[in-house]
């Protein structure tokens, strides 16, 4: 945007969206996520942090990205200065709230079960994991896996909400704190007290577990924490990576095969559409049904990078007070730093990434075969090929494994109708286009 909003919480709300999209989950948790805009000082937009050494880490080792996102949302010549805050940030209650420290296990508020989704690709997760939060469950462990970004960790949060909340004893950690507490407890010789912490429980649950594999006195430690939690009826509960279970560890997928596995799949359409419906009315707006489709369509790597999205949509709609629609939309999303002026994109490189976003494979881009979703993919291809790569009709006809370039100037006369009235192609086409040019940023 831009003009300068006045509102500095506002403006650093949505850079924050933008945030979202752009570090790791971890960095965000632990260096962005309790942050809060404060005022401005003339161009400086003041930034309160949870520590010196917070305001020191975003000032350094994450200026750049800082910059670049509050660039995208106040326009250039505004900067940033972080400082400590007076009082805890908690209470200011931020658009992504700090963990709730009053249990001896913080926990996420967001990460309930009252805000998940129920959808087919979770149905199973979910009810396994109310059954062993309610005290029904008659397996342990509860293995919860799927690719990233799938909600395996707000499952978690959600069963030490409702277990929390019926008096249970339970901790909930990360296997790089797991791992960490017992290498301090190897090295400084207090073995009986790390047991005593994870075994004097009700319930037991670690995340991100497959950081585990290849550890070797680790994972000997958790398995006998396993064996120690189910020999006394206690439950565990643990979330991972698919990887952790089709890798090569063998005892590990075993032992986690010993109660019940159950995997997060990939959601579809639908279930992506009602995700962005949820998350926007948590923020209380409501979306045109189009630009929800747009979302669904438009971010299909992960549920967190979608949520992601729908915060930076919904954070810049209330700062700027326009009508959202799927242009809107379009450019909210628009890569961080993004130059005006791209340089040429490879051939290869842009078909590699319509099939990639459509999850085709290479060769049958230039195949014989004529179902529906290879022919629109062929026809995508042509489009971005002519349009971002500024190929001849002949030069697509020949890449594209075609006889005759009268199909390329058909195939690109319909696309160029249909953009328009089409929320699904425009949609594939700007997600195309992002993920080539953060390709090159990459590179």
């Amino acid at each position: 945007m831009s003009s300068l909003p006045a509102d500095a919480s506002q403006v650093w709300e949505a850079t924050l969206g933008q945030l979202l999209l752009r570090v790791t989950r971890q960095n965000y948790d632990t260096w962005l996520r309790s942050t809060l805009g404060l005022r401005f000082e003339g161009t400086t937009l003041v930034v309160a942090a949870a520590s010196d050494l917070a305001c020191d880490w975003l000032s350094t080792r994450m200026r750049s990205v800082v910059a670049q996102a509050l660039t995208a949302v106040a326009g250039q010549g505004v900067q940033v200065r972080f400082e400590p805050a007076q009082a805890p940030l908690s209470s200011a209650a931020p658009l992504q709230p700090a963990l709730i420290p009053g249990l001896a296990t913080p926990l996420n508020p967001r990460f309930t079960f009252a805000t998940l989704l129920p959808a087919g690709f979770n149905r199973l997760a979910l009810s396994a994991a109310q059954d062993l939060a309610e005290g029904n469950a008659t397996y342990s462990p509860l293995f919860i896996t799927g690719d990233a970004g799938r909600g395996k960790t707000h499952l978690l949060h959600a069963i030490a909400h409702a277990a929390a909340a019926r008096g249970c004893r339970l901790l909930l950690v990360s296997a790089e704190q797991f791992l960490s507490e017992f290498t301090t407890a190897v090295r400084n010789r207090t073995g009986a007290a790390f047991r005593a912490r994870y075994r004097e429980l009700d319930l037991l649950l670690i995340d991100d577990v497959h950081l585990l594999i290849g550890k070797k006195a680790t994972l000997n430690e958790f398995y006998q924490t396993l064996a120690g939690l189910h020999d006394q009826g206690r439950r565990l509960a643990v979330a991972g990576d698919a990887q952790a279970i089709n890798g090569g560890a063998a005892r590990f997928r075993d032992q986690l095969r010993w109660g019940l596995v159950a995997t997060l799949d990939a959601p579809s359409m639908e279930d992506r559409v009602l995700f962005v419906r949820s998350k926007a009315a948590q923020q209380g707006v409501q979306l045109p049904e189009e630009v929800g489709h747009y979302l669904a369509l438009r971010v299909r790597s992960s549920l967190r990078d979608l949520e992601g999205a729908v915060n930076r949509v919904t954070a810049l709609a209330r700062i700027s007070r326009e009508e959202v629609g799927i242009d809107f939309a379009a450019r909210a999303l628009l890569p961080i730093g993004a130059p005006d002026a791209q340089p040429p994109i490879a051939p290869g490189q842009l078909l590699d990434a319509v099939c990639r976003h459509l999850g085709l494979a290479p060769a049958d881009m230039t195949g014989q075969k004529r179902a529906r979703d290879l022919t629109y993919a062929r026809h995508l291809a042509m489009y971005l090929l002519r349009q971002e790569a500024g190929l001849t009709y002949a030069a697509i006809a020949h890449l594209i494994g075609r006889k005759d370039h009268s199909t390329v100037v058909h195939a690109c006369s319909q696309m160029h109708k249909q953009i328009a009235a089409s929320p699904n192609l425009r949609a594939d086409i700007d997600a195309v286009r992002a993920s080539i040019h953060n390709a090159t940023t990459a590179a």
